[in-house]
Formats: structure tokens, sequence, C-alpha cells
């Protein structure tokens, strides 16, 4: 898509208002961070008429040297994503994760064949019977369902405070590289974040939704789920069925409860073969744990870094070494550190917002500890056993 040149925002009539100013230049949006002066205060009628007329966010702040001010504004339009864009990919990972549910069930709808390449035998689907796709519906609708909870609740969160965000991008994957028929979904975060209490609501927001919409769908899936005389892990007391073969699920201290509670056995007394809908609720509490790794800029990190931003580096970096032991147990904990640090260049720490507030309110604090909450009750330390 084209972008058009400028936005005509002139921000000369904020600088006799600033003692001091600084402007800053981004792919996309300029940044003014000044001081306002002394004689001048958020109240005065000069301050009030040019926030009014300023048709971008203003965000003030108290500081040690006087009143903070920073203004962000747009000097080029954002790209935007055709609608059809975000359509195919979700069209297309519903076409995956339903194909994924219907393996599941022990039906092909693929009719898959295979082509033997320098000895390597690679499948590739032969036809799609729709009626067999179907079959899958018991865990792709709910699964879907999940991840567009995730990041919806993300693009609300930053449409509030007024960053800019594209919708879901849903990821999928062939059925014969992924057991789920997919990677996931992600949004993008089109402008600056100003101030950590914007970034704790941005980040948090997904979690939350999905862990409160992956209850009752993992109670609900267990209470469908049955128990197999077969002996059994501690650590992967749960299963699925995948075209035939198993493939084995961890538990964390939130599973185990609500299996006891919900489901068809004691984990650990005997293997329990989750159906489909159980499976699209474990999902949704895994990726929320995985999410909530407080490292880099996952989730996680943008909550670590608004709740403690002078200890949050020193917190992510015993994390990312607290990772190693844990890989002794599932090596999948090594490739996710490795794969992290490829990704954020190194760096584990969170870069600073703009305008960080000396202190968070009393609620986003409490908030903010029930998210670590969740991730100690979710986090599983061997997700996978195939």
């Amino acid at each position: 898509m084209s972008v058009k040149n400028r936005v005509k925002l002139d921000p000369a009539p904020w600088f006799d208002l600033l003692a001091e100013y600084r402007l800053t230049t981004l792919p996309r949006d300029t940044v003014l961070r000044g001081v306002l002066r002394k004689d001048l205060s958020p109240d005065h009628p000069d301050v009030r008429d040019a926030i009014e007329a300023w048709p971008a966010p203003v965000h003030l702040e108290h500081g040690r040297d006087g009143v903070d001010i920073v203004l962000v504004y747009q000097i080029k339009e954002t790209e935007r994503d055709s609608l059809v864009t975000h359509v195919f990919l979700l069209v297309a990972t519903l076409v995956t994760t339903l194909g994924s549910g219907a393996l599941m069930r022990g039906v092909d709808p693929f009719a898959t064949r295979y082509l033997e390449v320098l000895g390597v035998a690679l499948p590739y689907p032969s036809t799609l019977d729709g009626a067999e796709l179907w079959l899958g519906a018991s865990f792709a609708l709910p699964f879907l369902g999940v991840l567009l909870t995730h990041e919806m609740g993300h693009f609300y969160a930053a449409r509030a405070h007024q960053v800019r965000a594209s919708l879901p991008y849903f990821l999928p994957l062939p059925p014969y590289f992924s057991v789920i028929g997919s990677l996931g979904a992600f949004i993008r975060l089109r402008g600056p974040t100003v101030r950590r209490s914007s970034l704790f609501d941005i980040g948090a927001s997904g979690p939350f939704a999905s862990f409160l919409v992956s209850l009752p769908v993992f109670a609900v899936g267990l209470s469908w789920s049955r128990v197999l005389a077969e002996t059994t892990d501690v650590l992967t007391p749960f299963a699925i069925s995948f075209y035939g073969q198993p493939v084995y699920l961890g538990t964390g201290v939130l599973t185990t409860l609500m299996a006891e509670m919900f489901g068809p056995g004691t984990p650990g007394e005997g293997l329990i073969l989750l159906h489909p809908v159980a499976l699209a609720g474990w999902l949704g509490l895994f990726v929320t744990a995985l999410n909530l790794l407080p490292l880099g800029q996952l989730d996680g990190g943008h909550i670590l870094y608004a709740l403690f931003p002078n200890r949050h580096g020193l917190i992510a970096r015993l994390f990312l070494l607290s990772l190693v032991p844990l890989g002794l147990v599932w090596w999948g904990w090594w490739a996710w550190a490795v794969l992290i640090l490829v990704l954020h260049r190194g760096r584990v720490s969170h870069p600073s917002v703009i305008l960080p507030e000396p202190l968070m309110g009393r609620p986003r604090r409490m908030l903010g500890w029930g998210v670590i909450l969740i991730f100690l009750l979710t986090f599983a330390p061997v997700p996978l056993n195939l």
C-alpha cells in the first residue's frame, strides 16, 4: 500500500510554552519532550488552549524540573494492511487447524501422499474433503477463539491508550509440521508507548483475556475427556492422539487442580486423553504462560518493566539463567532461550518508555501481582513430549 507523505501537525505553538524541549524523529512519528515554563501550570489558559487545539495525545507529568510534557504525532501515515490479508490468513489458519483437529479424530481430510526428495518423504495433500475437514471443528473453533481473544485484548488496550495497532495476523502452518496447525497470532504496534501504565495495560490485557476464556474451555473439555489404562509420567499426565500417534502434554499447578475437579481422573494415576476442546483450553493456558515469560518484549517483559523499572533487567537475566537447568528437564527451554536472544539481539531487558511515571497506581500494581500469579499457576516445566 502506498504511504501518504505527511500529516500536517505543527508543534510550533507549543515552543513558546516550554522552557526547554527536544524533538526526536522516529520512522513514522516525531516525539516532542519538553518542560513547561516555570510561570505556567497545566491549568493556565494558554496551556489549556494548546491542549484543546492539539489533535494528538498530550502527556503531562510532574517531574523534578517542573511539568514534563510529551507530544507524539505522526509525520507519516501508517501503511494500511489490506483487510484481505487478515481475512486470508485467518481462513488459511482455520483450514490448517481444522485439518489438525480432524487428524486428532483419526481422519485425514487431505488424503495425504508423499513425495520422496533426496531420500526424504515429503507429505502433500492430494485432495480436500470438506465433510472430513469439519470434523476438526471441535478443536479449531475454540482454539482460534482463544487466540483471537488474546490478540484483541492487546488491540483494544492499545486503542484505549491511543497507540496505533494492527488487526491480528494469524499464522497458519500445515498439520504435517505442527500438531495444532498454527504458529499462533500477533498484532503490530505502530506507535511509541509513552507511559509505563500504558505499557502495562497493553501487555497484560492479552494474557488476562486468554486466561479467562481458556479456563471454561479447559473445564468443559476435561468433562468430555477420558482416562486410559496406561501408565503415565507425573509431569506429562495428559495426551492427545494425532493421526494414531500419542502426543503427551505436561501440566502445571492450575491444570492439575482443574483436572482433579473437572476431569475423569486424578492426574498421574492414569493417562488422561484430552478431548479436542480440552486441548484448545490447555493450549490457551500454555500460550498465556509462554507469553508471560519475563523476557525482552514478550508480554511478560512489558509487565516486568512496568512493575519493576529499576530491577527488571536483573530479574530477566536471572530468569534466562533459570532456563538452563529447566532445559535438563525439557530441552525446548534451551531452544526458547536461544530464540529469544536471537529475536532480541542478545538483550533480555526492556527498553525504556518515553515518560516513565515515578510509580504506577495501586490497582495496576495489584493486577501486576495477579498476572505473576497466573504465570506461576499456568507454567508447565515439561509442556510437551512426543
